[in-house]
């Protein structure tokens, strides 16, 4: 048996979408234009949970098969040379620069507060992925301590990202004196 992000795991998340969206505007009364960054940044967290989490195997055949130790396959190693890949290394930090760039648009955050939540991130997606191995009992994907320190670079490049857009932004909007219409204003007042 093979647990995909299907159309089932989608609704379940689109239900949960709807909620936390009638919450944010019932509750806190945030504008359509926080709703609309808010939506982009829960697709993007969707998509790192496809991308990081799935397909779960469930699939005892496939588990003779594969053969993974879950513990003896893990790295707690950094930069362990039997481990380290150039293109896994990127492609973690690639995966979690949208969420140093995203994040600010939808909360105030600090370098510390980002710092944190960056390893937070990366520490969750691996903790994740042990937790699903040992249920199932073998893994397809390794838990390796450099994509904890790859998501996190990640997600500080993206802030920096962020930081150097807003001030560009400012600057533009400022030099050309653009007219804000909520939208720009939403952006404009974006900051940690």
């Amino acid at each position: 048996m093979l647990i995909d992000f299907d159309e089932s795991i989608m609704l379940i998340a689109a239900f949960f979408w709807i909620i936390i969206i009638l919450f944010l505007k019932i509750k806190y009364k945030k504008s359509y234009v926080y709703l609309f960054f808010f939506t982009i940044f829960f697709i993007y967290l969707c998509n790192v949970l496809k991308y990081t989490q799935f397909p779960i195997i469930l699939d005892g055949e496939m588990k003779k098969d594969i053969g993974q130790n879950v513990w003896g396959n893990a790295n707690f190693i950094p930069f362990n040379p039997d481990y380290f890949a150039i293109k896994t290394s990127l492609l973690n930090i690639l995966l979690t620069i949208p969420f140093g760039f995203g994040l600010p648009f939808i909360s105030k955050v600090s370098f510390k507060k980002i710092a944190v939540l960056g390893l937070l991130l990366g520490v969750f997606i691996e903790i994740l992925q042990l937790i699903i191995a040992l249920m199932v009992g073998f893994t397809t994907r390794y838990v390796d301590v450099n994509d904890i320190i790859f998501n996190f670079s990640g997600v500080l490049l993206g802030y920096g990202v962020f930081k150097l857009f807003l001030k560009s932004f400012k600057f533009l909007i400022k030099k050309n004196n653009i007219e804000l219409n909520s939208f720009l204003k939403f952006i404009l007042n974006s900051h940690s």
